[in-house]
C-alpha cells in the first residue's frame, strides 16, 4: 500500500514512520523547501513518549530534551504558588514514561532521523485531490499527479485536504494571542535554574515557561488578550517594550524572565471543534488538520504523535483492500479522545486567563483544594498520560470506547434513556467553560427533564439571611427541607422544586428549598452554614414535623446538617432521606474507582474535581464535610436509596454502616439496573418505588 500524507510537520513525519514501521509505502509531500519549523518549546507527555517508543524515535528527544520535573501552577502579580504536580518518582510510575520539555526542531529530528530520505518531497505543494474506488490522486502546483492507495491530510489549523474534503471552515479564535521567545540560558543568570513547566496565573493573561535544550534555552509564552497587540501583523520582533507592558503587574521573577528577552513572535490561539467524521472514501484526516486545539493542556503534537500511531496499527489490522475499515476503526478510538482534550485545553485556557477576581479567588481554592486529595494532579492530567495509544490501538474498539466514552450497561429501556440524559446533560462547550458552564448546562439540563408536578405554586423567601423557594403545598402538614445535589457546584433551588414537591406531597405537607452558595467561590463551611440557618429558621416557622432530604451533595449535607443541628441543640428532624449521598470527599471508595468509569454524570475523576472544589483549606476527612466520619449517634431514622450500577454506591453503603454502629434506625436500598439519583426523573418505575418507600418511611419514623 502506498500512502500518501499531505504535510511534513509532527503528524506527518509519525504517521510516515508509522506506516513504514507496519509495512507500507508512506510518501510525505511537505510544500515548505526544508523541515525547518520556527523554533518553540513542546512539552511531549509520557503517552507521547510511548507513542515515539513505538515509532523508534525516543531515544533523540531522551538524548536533547530536559526531562521534567513536573508543573508547578504560580500567582503571575504575587509569585505565590498555587499548585506543584510532580512528574517524577511515583507520577513517572504510574504513567509508564516521563515528561521531556523538547525543542521542536530536535523533535523534526528525532522523527525524520528514523525515516529514509525517500520517503519525504519538499516543495510539493499540493494543487488538487480526488479518488477513485481504488486510487488516490494528488495534482501539486508544478503540475505533477501522483497517486496512491490513501490519503492523509497532515496539513495543519488551515488544511486544504479538510477543506477539499468537507468545505471551507473557519476556525474559531479564542480571542487570545501568544508572545513567544527563547532565551539562551549563559544570558539569564537569576532564571530559575529547576526543570519545573511553569504556569504563571493572572488577570487575563498566563505565561508558560520551561527549560528546552537540555537547560541551555528557556522557552516563552505569554498569552494576553488579542485586543492588547497593537499591530496590524503578528510576526518577529525585536521590540519587546509592548511585551514588558502588557505583564507590567507581575511579579519579580517574571520581570526578571522578561529581562532577558531581546526577540518576539506573535501568534493567534486558535481551535476546531472535532468533525464528526475525519474520512471520505481513501482519504482521511489526522493531527490538526483534524482536530486544532489550544496549547493551554500541551497535547497538541502528542495527539499528533497518537493519531499517526494508532492509524497505522489499525491499516495494519484491515490492511490495503480494506482501508474504509481501517479508518472507520482510527476515528471511533480517536475522535472521543480528541474531543476530551479539546474541552480540557480550552477549559485550562479560560482558567489560566480568569478576569473576575472573585473567580480568581475560586481558581487559586480549587487548587488548593485539589493537593488536599491528589497530591500529583492526577485528576487533571493523569486520564492523559496514562493513555499508551499503542496499547489501545491493539484492544478491541469496545474497550477503548468504554473507557473513554462510557458503554450504557443498564437493560431497561426506561433506565438505559436516563442513562442517555445524564451521559449527554452537559455540552462539550458547557464543560470548557469550567464551573460557570457546567452550572448554566445542569440548570438548562433540569429545566427540561425534572418536572414538577402540574400547578406547582413557588414563592421566593428569605430564611435565615438566605435565599430559599417555598413550594407551596399543606402548610398545617409537615415540612420538608430539600438540599439540591450537583457536586457543591451547580444546581439550584430551583433544579430542585420537582423532587421536593413530589417528596413533599407524599407526606402530606410542604417544602422549602435553600439556595445555599456553591463552590469553588463559596468553599466550605458556606453550603452547611447556609443549610443549618435554613433548617434554624424553619425549627421557628413550625411545630409540625420537620423532615431533611437531598441527593449527591444534598445528601450529604442532610446528615451533616443533622449532626450539626444536634450539636446545637435544635428540635432534631424527623427523618431523614439521602438519595445518592456524595458522603466522602476523599473519593477513595472502590466503587468510585471501579464504577466510575461506567458512570455517566459522577466519574472518579468529576467527583475529585467537586470535593477541591469545595474542600479547599479543610481536609477532605473533616466529619463537617465528609459526615461518613460524623459521630452519628441520635441521630434520626435514616432512609438511603442509591444504585448499584453507580459510582456513588459505596459512599451509601458505608454511610449506612457507620449509622448502624452509631445506633441509628436506618434503612439502606440499593436499587438495581439505575441510575445516579434516579428519584429526580419522575417517570422512571424506580423512581416511583422510591417514593413510596420515602412515603413509608416517614409515616413511620
Amino acid at each position: 500500500m502506498r500512502a500518501l500524507i499531505v504535510g511534513g510537520g509532527i503528524g506527518g513525519l509519525a504517521a510516515a514512520l508509522g506506516l513504514l514501521k507496519e509495512g507500507f509505502e508512506p510518501l510525505v509531500l511537505e510544500q515548505a523547501p526544508s523541515l525547518l519549523p520556527v523554533g518553540a518549546g513542546v512539552n511531549l507527555t509520557p503517552n507521547a513518549m510511548k507513542a515515539m517508543v513505538y515509532l523508534g524515535a525516543d531515544q533523540h528527544i531522551r538524548d536533547t530534551a530536559v526531562e521534567g520535573a513536573g508543573f508547578l501552577g504560580v500567582d503571575l502579580e504575587s509569585g505565590t504558588e498555587i499548585f506543584r504536580h510532580s512528574m517524577l518518582g511515583k507520577a513517572a510510575s504510574i504513567y509508564g514514561d516521563r515528561l521531556y520539555s523538547t525543542f521542536r526542531p530536535d523533535l523534526v529530528d528525532a522523527l525524520t532521523g528514523s525515516l529514509p530520505a525517500q520517503y519525504v518531497r519538499l516543495g510539493a505543494a499540493v494543487k488538487d485531490i480526488w479518488q477513485t474506488d481504488d486510487s488516490v490522486f494528488v495534482r501539486l502546483e508544478s503540475g505533477e499527479e501522483i497517486s496512491g492507495d490513501i490519503l492523509i491530510g497532515a496539513d495543519g489549523l488551515n488544511s486544504v485536504i479538510r477543506a477539499k474534503l468537507f468545505g471551507q471552515q473557519k476556525a474559531t479564535f479564542s480571542g487570545y494571542a501568544a508572545w513567544r521567545s527563547l532565551i539562551p540560558a549563559a544570558t539569564a543568570p537569576k532564571i530559575p535554574s529547576d526543570t519545573f513547566t511553569r504556569t504563571y496565573m493572572g488577570d487575563s493573561r498566563h505565561i508558560v515557561f520551561f527549560p528546552i535544550c537540555k537547560g541551555s534555552i528557556y522557552n516563552f509564552a505569554g498569552f494576553v488578550p488579542a485586543t492588547e497587540i497593537k499591530r496590524e501583523a503578528w510576526n518577529i520582533s525585536s521590540e519587546v517594550s509592548e511585551l514588558r507592558d502588557t505583564f507590567a503587574a507581575a511579579c519579580d521573577e517574571v520581570q526578571d524572565i522578561m529581562s532577558y528577552i531581546r526577540e518576539t513572535f506573535i501568534t493567534g490561539i486558535f481551535f476546531r471543534d472535532p468533525l464528526a467524521s475525519w474520512t471520505q472514501g481513501r482519504i482521511t484526516l489526522l493531527g490538526d488538520a483534524a482536530h486544532p486545539v489550544p496549547p493551554s493542556a500541551a497535547q497538541g503534537a502528542t495527539m499528533a504523535l497518537e493519531d499517526a500511531v494508532t492509524l497505522a496499527i489499525c491499516l495494519r489490522r484491515y490492511g490495503a483492500k480494506n482501508c474504509a475499515a481501517a479508518f472507520a476503526d482510527y476515528q471511533r478510538r480517536r475522535i472521543p479522545a480528541a474531543t476530551r482534550i479539546l474541552i480540557q485545553a480550552r477549559s485550562n485556557l479560560r482558567l489560566y486567563n480568569e478576569s473576575d477576581p472573585v473567580q480568581r479567588n475560586a481558581r487559586t481554592g480549587f487548587y488548593r483544594g485539589l493537593a488536599q486529595i491528589d497530591a500529583i494532579g492526577d485528576v487533571m492530567r493523569g486520564w492523559m498520560y496514562r493513555q499508551d495509544a499503542v496499547k489501545s490501538a491493539e484492544r478491541p474498539v469496545e474497550d477503548v470506547e468504554r473507557e473513554t466514552t462510557g458503554i450504557n450497561p443498564l437493560k431497561a429501556p426506561a433506565a438505559r434513556a436516563a442513562y442517555e440524559k445524564w451521559r449527554t446533560a452537559l455540552t462539550a462547550s458547557d464543560n470548557a467553560d469550567g464551573w460557570i458552564g457546567q452550572r448554566a448546562g445542569y440548570e438548562r439540563f433540569a429545566a427540561k427533564e425534572f418536572s414538577a408536578p402540574k400547578n406547582t405554586k413557588i414563592e421566593t423567601i428569605d430564611c435565615g439571611g438566605g435565599p430559599a423557594l417555598r413550594v407551596a403545598g399543606n402548610t398545617n402538614g409537615p415540612a420538608l427541607l430539600y438540599l439540591h445535589g450537583g457536586g457543591y457546584t451547580m444546581g439550584s433551588a430551583q433544579s430542585a422544586v420537582a423532587i421536593a414537591a413530589r417528596l413533599a406531597q407524599a407526606i402530606g405537607g410542604w417544602a422549602l428549598i435553600p439556595d445555599y452558595r456553591l463552590a469553588p467561590e463559596y468553599p466550605f463551611p458556606a453550603a452547611l452554614d447556609d443549610a443549618l440557618a435554613a433548617y434554624s429558621w424553619l425549627v421557628t416557622q413550625t411545630t409540625a414535623p420537620i423532615y431533611v432530604a437531598g441527593d449527591d451533595a444534598g445528601g450529604a449535607l442532610s446528615i451533616a446538617l443533622a449532626v450539626e443541628a444536634k450539636k446545637s441543640g435544635l428540635r432534631p428532624p424527623a427523618a431523614l432521606y439521602a438519595i445518592s449521598p456524595f458522603c466522602d470527599l476523599s473519593v477513595s471508595s472502590e466503587s468510585a474507582r471501579e464504577l466510575g468509569p461506567s458512570d455517566p454524570w459522577v466519574k472518579r475523576n468529576t467527583l475529585m474535581l467537586y470535593a477541591a472544589r469545595y474542600i479547599q483549606e479543610t481536609g477532605a476527612h473533616d466529619p463537617r464535610i465528609s459526615p461518613l466520619h460524623a459521630d452519628l449517634s441520635g441521630l434520626p431514622p435514616l432512609l438511603i436509596h442509591a444504585s448499584a450500577e453507580e459510582a456513588l454506591r459505596d459512599d451509601a453503603m458505608n454511610l449506612s454502616e457507620a449509622a448502624k454502629r452509631a445506633g441509628v434506625n436506618v434503612t439502606l436500598r440499593l436499587f438495581d439496573d439505575a441510575v445516579h439519583s434516579f428519584p429526580l426523573f419522575a417517570d422512571l418505575p424506580e423512581s416511583k418505588e422510591a417514593l413510596n418507600a420515602w412515603a413509608a418511611f416517614a409515616t413511620n419514623a
